[in-house]
């Protein structure tokens, strides 16, 4: 955080008044592969410290195993770079394709223990700026947890990369978390994605 503070200094809004009582699920948009600790920084301190990340597990399987990487060197030290996530942001493997009840479990074991989960729903990066589609899957993941769920929008990433623009204090990071979202008990997964994807369109600029 204190890195964070440093580098990019967030700008930073909540909507809601207090920090959640029970575990939610938390739903964000994918920009940069430093979404992560930015996200957290606009967390409250009590939220933030009980998050586990849900991350492609495909990436992390060719990270732990050093391989496709690009290159030799990049293969050489993706094993480190496995092991720093996972110890320092809790991350765990959410299957892009394939069977996502294991990731489900812990998921929801990480519940079980006090940790709010943290997904990024268009399940990959920004290639034009643009929030994307959510996947199904994030809507039955949400089923499957029934909890909350809070979404946060984080803005101005992406204007920066494609600038090549320095973030050192730039003032033009943000990030907005929402008001907690409830989930009717009949509501079907497609739904349920749809209503996730809603409420974070709608703390975009412009509400777009």
């Amino acid at each position: 955080m204190p890195l964070v503070a440093l580098l990019a200094a967030p700008q930073v809004k909540r909507d809601g008044t207090r920090e959640p009582d029970a575990p939610v699920l938390i739903v964000a948009n994918h920009v940069t592969m430093y979404d992560v600790p930015i996200l957290l920084y606009g967390l409250g301190r009590r939220t933030r410290r009980r998050v586990a990340v849900a991350m492609a597990g495909e990436k992390l399987l060719d990270w732990r195993l050093a391989r496709r990487q690009g290159n030799w060197f990049l293969n050489l030290i993706a094993p480190l770079g496995y092991h720093l996530v996972t110890a320092l942001f809790n991350v765990f493997p959410l299957p892009q394709s394939g069977d996502f009840r294991t990731s489900f479990a812990h998921a929801a074991r990480a519940m079980d223990h006090g940790f709010h989960v943290l997904v990024f729903p268009e399940g990959r990066r920004t290639t034009d700026g643009q929030m994307h589609a959510f996947h199904r899957g994030s809507g039955l993941l949400w089923k499957e947890l029934q909890c909350d769920a809070l979404p946060v929008y984080l803005g101005g990433l992406w204007e920066l990369n494609a600038a090549r623009a320095g973030w050192f204090r730039s003032g033009r990071i943000s990030t907005h978390a929402g008001r907690p979202i409830s989930l009717k008990a009949e509501t079907d997964p497609a739904a349920a994605t749809a209503l996730l994807e809603a409420h974070l369109r709608s703390l975009q600029p412009g509400g777009q």
